[in-house]
């Protein structure tokens, strides 16, 4: 049997390059925990009782109806009350959102870093459909951009992320070019 010389610098040159690659991927690796897992015991169930438009809805939690304004998120206007006419991909978001949610199992998710009522006593939250965030959903289907946040939200970052990826596609409202405005949408 032949031994095989090792230069022993070279192996530790090695070993060292693969414990810091394994190190980086371990500490930059994020949770990849169901949203329903993260933070279940902050929800609260809810009943859909209509689509308003792709931001806004009513619901019921058992003792009262609410108007909910989805948190980090905004819509074309599907209607003409806000703008004159509705807004390109307005009626799409709506559409989308009163197919998306039905018949799933509906939860709220207050923000701590925002105020759980808005000027026009919406409920400001989060909401979840079947445990998935359905604010993320509309900013991958390109029919919702980020907007309104305050820079720490809970899930900020993996919104930024659907966004980027729906932008990059030219998905629905990315289609337009300078359609999507820092503070809404421009007029098209």
């Amino acid at each position: 049997m032949k031994k095989i010389k090792i230069n022993k610098k070279i192996l530790s040159g090695i070993i060292a390059l693969l414990i810091a690659g394994i190190g980086n991927y371990v500490i930059n690796e994020e949770p990849s925990l169901p949203y329903s897992e993260q933070s279940v015991e902050n929800q609260l169930s809810v009943e859909l009782e209509r689509v308003i438009d792709g931001d806004t809805l009513v619901f019921s939690d058992g003792s009262q109806e609410q108007k909910l304004r989805l948190l980090l998120i905004d819509t074309p206007e599907s209607s003409r009350t806000k703008t004159g006419s509705s807004q390109p991909y307005g009626k799409e978001a709506k559409e989308f959102l009163t197919t998306y949610l039905e018949g799933k199992n509906l939860t709220i998710e207050y923000e701590d870093t925002h105020e759980r009522l808005d000027t026009y006593d919406r409920v400001l939250a989060y909401l979840f459909a079947d445990g998935e965030l359905v604010q993320e959903v509309l900013v991958r289907e390109g029919l919702a951009r980020v907007g309104y946040e305050k820079g720490n939200e809970l899930y900020l970052s993996r919104l930024e992320s659907a966004e980027q990826t729906a932008i990059e596609k030219k998905v629905n409202i990315w289609s337009i070019e300078g359609y999507v405005g820092k503070y809404g949408f421009n007029k098209k």
